[in-house]
């Protein structure tokens, strides 16, 4: 019978150990570390939530406009036409990267992403079905 001690190894440390053994200290921050956003006011959630449900309802609207284009094509119609459905799909990706901007910045260039929200949203649909 064999009997060999295996050499007890420690756990490796997540973090470096101040020299008291207590709190680890504080580690620098990386340049590409996700940050959470500064907290803002309840209308600027709101106006956030507008410009998103802009955005999604535009996306909604360019890829009802692609399943209609494909239904009218296979009946023989002409629909709304290749230029529009294009259009619209451009306009609701610029819409939701705006979106995105400003759902992660919270300063002149999340506030700039917001108005070109509404910009796109409403330019478009005041070209391609109001005026």
């Amino acid at each position: 019978m064999r009997t060999s001690a295996s050499p007890q190894v420690p756990p490796p440390r997540a973090r470096p150990r101040s020299e008291s053994g207590g709190i680890p200290p504080q580690l620098p921050r990386r340049r590409h570390t996700l940050r959470r956003p500064k907290p803002t006011s309840r209308a600027g959630s709101a106006v956030r939530a507008l410009t998103g449900a802009l955005a999604t309802g535009s996306l909604l609207l360019a890829l009802a406009l692609v399943v209609v284009q494909l239904w009218a094509t296979s009946r023989g119609q002409q629909g709304p036409g290749p230029t529009a459905v294009i259009a619209h799909l451009v306009v609701a990706l610029v819409a939701l990267a705006l979106q995105a901007i400003a759902d992660r910045r919270r300063d002149l260039p999340g506030g700039l992403a917001v108005l070109g929200v509404f910009a796109v949203v409403f330019g478009s649909l005041w070209y391609w079905w109001w005026a």
